[in-house]
């Protein structure tokens, strides 16, 4: 265990992913071209893609998560 926690960690991110797909077309629904957009919907979007990403990782890696 210890080898492990001193190997440098890569996320890889598919773009094709369907998760990767609906994440992207809800930040894009978020801020239109003519508006400058709602800082607290991107604030909170931008905290859940990153979220996602983070214990979909951990899963993936073997790790539990918390609720």
């Amino acid at each position: 265990m210890d080898e492990f926690a001193r190997k440098q960690r890569v996320l890889e991110v598919n773009p094709q992913s369907p998760l990767i797909q609906g994440l992207l077309s809800r930040v894009k629904a978020l801020a239109s071209p003519d508006d400058l957009g709602d800082p607290d919907l991107e604030a909170e979007a931008e905290l859940q893609v990153t979220s996602i990403l983070i214990d979909g990782a951990l899963v993936r890696s073997g790790f539990g998560i918390t609720n």
